[in-house]
Formats: structure tokens, sequence, C-alpha cells
């Protein structure tokens, strides 16, 4: 397996940090989580087509992390050839969200290639030989949210999302050999992480790896690494954009 990050930043607009996007390859599957603006030109910069990939899954429908659907959707109908259908996995309310997506925004008079959706709580996805779990995930009262645990033989990879410090979380993430998880800001803000507060789920559900991702600015001006080992002693990697992590 290998991880690609395509987006380590949020809302806030940093030239070399995109907004959530996170690929894994294995073998000749392309799974894509998240798509946060700036995500077709990431793949471009790493030259790694499009249309290559069939399965998206999101883990919550904030625009920060759903930005590029939208512009995939565009690109696969009017942009390239798409061979085979496109299959999209997110919380509830993500059937809701496609259909105003498609019939009141984007409005295509033919759609060329074929999209799937499934709405996932706790669930299991087989890909060929990848098996990816789902797991409800707290991130706000107004927002459902969901983890994924991707395995693959014996090696798995946990990407939470936006989320506090929560059981919910630690399930998710136990025993994983990556986990990816935010790492916002630098003060404890409801549904968000701080380094401290990352370091501890990591802890907590024994993980090998920890990668800290979604910055925003006032985090950035700080030790996150130090903070963040305070809590957990493990291997702490902090995110960049288009970096890439053999699993």
């Amino acid at each position: 397996m290998r991880l690609t990050i395509l987006g380590s930043g949020t809302a806030a607009p940093l030239l070399e940090r995109n907004c959530a996007g996170y690929l894994v390859e294995i073998g000749n599957q392309k799974l894509l989580f998240d798509s946060g603006a700036g995500t077709i030109r990431r793949l471009l910069e790493l030259r790694i087509n499009l249309f290559d990939i069939h399965h998206i899954f999101y883990t919550h429908l904030h625009n920060d992390h759903i930005n590029d659907l939208g512009a995939i959707i565009w690109s696969s109908n009017y942009g390239g050839k798409r061979k085979k259908p496109l299959n999209l996995y997110g919380p509830e309310g993500f059937k809701k969200y496609l259909d105003i997506l498609m019939n009141k925004l984007l409005k295509l008079k033919k759609l060329n290639f074929k999209i799937n959706i499934k709405e996932l709580k706790k669930s299991n996805v087989n890909i060929g030989n990848v098996t990816i779990k789902t797991f409800p995930i707290k991130h706000s009262s107004t927002t459902k949210s969901i983890a994924y645990r991707i395995g693959h033989k014996s090696k798995s990879i946990v990407y939470v999302g936006d989320t506090g410090c929560n059981t919910q979380a630690v399930s998710a993430a136990k025993n994983t050999d990556f986990l990816i998880v935010e790492c916002s800001l630098p003060r404890e803000v409801e549904g968000h992480l701080t380094p401290s507060s990352a370091g501890k789920i990591a802890a907590k559900a024994n993980v090998k790896t920890l990668i800290l991702t979604h910055f925003y600015p006032e985090v950035l001006k700080t030790d996150i690494k130090k903070e963040c080992s305070k809590e957990f002693k493990g291997n702490i990697i902090l995110a960049k954009d288009r970096m890439r992590i053999n699993i």
C-alpha cells in the first residue's frame, strides 16, 4: 500500500496546502478519501490519472473535504473519458447532497458514465482484496461523519477526518499501523483536535505511526510534534502535500 497526501490543509487558504485529500494505492486500485479544493491539480502534479480513480470515500460533507467532487464529475463528463463507473461513498445525507449537486448545480444535459452512490454507517466495503470498514465519528451536532479503516493483507490505515477527542476515534484506530488524523488548532475547539489530543487518541489506540494533518495556520506556528509526543511515544509524521508514504 502507498499513501499520498493530496491536501494537508483546511478551509484557511494556504498556497502550499490544499484542502483535505488522501490517495491510497494498492496494486492497480486507487482509492481516494475526500476531495477538497485542489485535489484535481495535485493529481496532475503527481501524474496520477483522475480517470483511473473509480472509488471515492467521503468522511463528511463540509466543503473543505468535498469541494472538488463537482469538478471531478464535470471533468469526467466533458474533460476526458471515464471507462468505468464512479463509485461514491459517504455518510448519511450524501445521497441528498449529490442530488442537489447533480440536478440543481451541475445540471448535466447527459451523463456519459455511471455513478453509483452508497451511504455508509457501520459498514464493510470490499474492493478486490481490500476491505474498508467504516465507523461513525462525532464531529459536530449537525454533521454526520465517518472514519475509514483500510485493510490489505496484514496492514491497515485509518483515516478519521474531523473529530474531537472521543472513544469513537480510539475504537476506529485500535492497533492500526498508520492513523491519519486532523490536528487543526493549538487550543481546544469542539469537533477538532490539537497536537496533544491527537496524541492521546493514538496512545489509547496503540497506533504504530501517527500522521498529523489538516493544519490551520495557527497550529503551524507551534511545535506540533513536541506537543503531540508528550502524549504519544510512537512515530509521528507531519503531513505535507505531495508526501508519499509506503505502508
